[in-house]
């Protein structure tokens, strides 16, 4: 999986970590909670669009530990370290529901 950390697309996709996956083929905006805990606000496909998490569903929050260690990730680039993947691959996973599923499938998030 090719990850990437991107500047936040300020003002219009306002966060506080923005990656950037498969060669600049997907972006997706994370913000952090009061509890340090990474979560998605939205994510870009090629092909397909912004997609914003269905409200009705819901988005799950990525726990204290695995947030720690993305933001770590970010802040030295080691975005590509197999524990991260699999970190991201999950979190996609278990939030499949509320997001494209087939987008998430043709990119290799999940």
């Amino acid at each position: 999986m090719d990850i990437q950390s991107h500047p936040p697309m300020l003002p219009t996709r306002p966060c506080k970590y923005c990656l950037c996956f498969q060669g600049g083929s997907v972006f997706a905006d994370f913000d952090i909670d009061q509890d340090h805990r990474l979560y998605l606000t939205r994510i870009s496909f090629d092909g397909y669009g912004c997609c914003h998490p269905n409200v009705s569903i819901g988005i799950g929050k990525i726990d204290r530990q695995n947030s720690k260690l993305l933001i770590k990730a970010i802040k030295g680039e080691f975005l590509e370290a197999v524990d991260v993947i699999e970190v991201l691959k999950n979190y996609f996973r278990e939030n499949k529901a509320a997001l494209w599923e087939d987008a998430l499938a043709k990119y290799g998030l999940i």
